[in-house]
């Protein structure tokens, strides 16, 4: 039987540049001011990515952002660019080391970004999931935040694909919870690894070490998520440039390093 190994993605800064700010700047919205009012909701109490959909929902609602459908901004996601190689390297992979070492590379995105937006990227032609929050709609129309995805909920879509129960997980939240036996779970935690830049991927960065397998830190662009490049240094954590092309730096470490989980074992 093939071995399954899982590349665990966060979305925004990670492998494409924010995809909130860029919904905001097409709709002629400055986001640097927009971030800095979800600042001064957290502190007041909100979970940041509540904060930020309901703001979202709410220029929505006043005629501000015109992608006012799940379906309008799956159109706007394709219109946008990833970071070099990030749409094609999971495929990449498979062709080269995966043949080699008789395993198949999965690649999963677990983001705080807007879902619908998400899987209208390139990302889906070749991540077999993308988990995000979602917005509900009536008439067409985006109403409000059905779903967000916090830094530790981010964690229980690992747990999904660690159960094989991702198919379901959307509709039947509580399966994860469901007791699977260490040798009967599709994906062991030492054939994962998780790529992230931020604070919100701090949770999966630490369980997914822990549990044996690899976690690795992208250098964001972003002012915001840059504030975190200390605490990555402090958890010993390399950080390396957005770039997924062939022969970067950040493609020879992800291959060295499911070679060497595969071979661990």
């Amino acid at each position: 039987m093939t071995r399954i190994f899982a590349i665990i993605c966060d979305c925004d800064n990670t492998l494409i540049p924010d995809t909130t700010s860029q919904l905001l700047e097409k709709n002629g919205i400055e986001p640097q001011p927009f971030w800095n009012e979800i600042d001064e909701m957290v502190t007041k109490g909100w979970d940041p990515p509540l904060a930020w959909m309901t703001e979202i929902v709410k220029l929505m609602n006043e005629g501000k952002i015109s992608q006012s459908s799940n379906e309008k901004l799956a159109e706007f996601g394709a219109t946008l660019e990833t970071f070099p190689g990030a749409a094609t390297f999971i495929s990449e992979i498979n062709e080269s080391i995966g043949d080699e070492l008789d395993v198949k590379v999965e690649g999963y995105v677990v983001s705080s970004g807007i879902e619908s937006l998400m899987k209208g990227t390139k990302l889906s032609n070749s991540f077999t999931d993308i988990f995000g929050g979602n917005f509900s709609e009536k008439n067409g129309v985006i109403d409000g935040v059905r779903s967000s995805v916090t830094f530790t909920e981010k964690t229980k879509f690992v747990y999904a694909i660690n159960k094989g129960i991702t198919s379901n997980i959307r509709e039947i939240p509580y399966n994860v919870n469901k007791f699977v036996n260490e040798n009967e779970r599709r994906v062991a935690f030492e054939d994962m690894m998780y790529l992230g830049d931020g604070p919100s991927d701090i949770p999966c960065f630490s369980m997914i070490k822990k549990l044996g397998g690899a976690s690795i830190a992208v250098i964001s662009k972003d002012s915001w998520s840059k504030k975190w490049e200390k605490e990555l240094r402090s958890r010993a954590m390399e950080t390396y440039e957005p770039d997924f092309t062939a022969n970067s730096e950040l493609r020879k470490i992800i291959e060295s390093t499911i070679s060497f989980l595969i071979n661990k074992k």
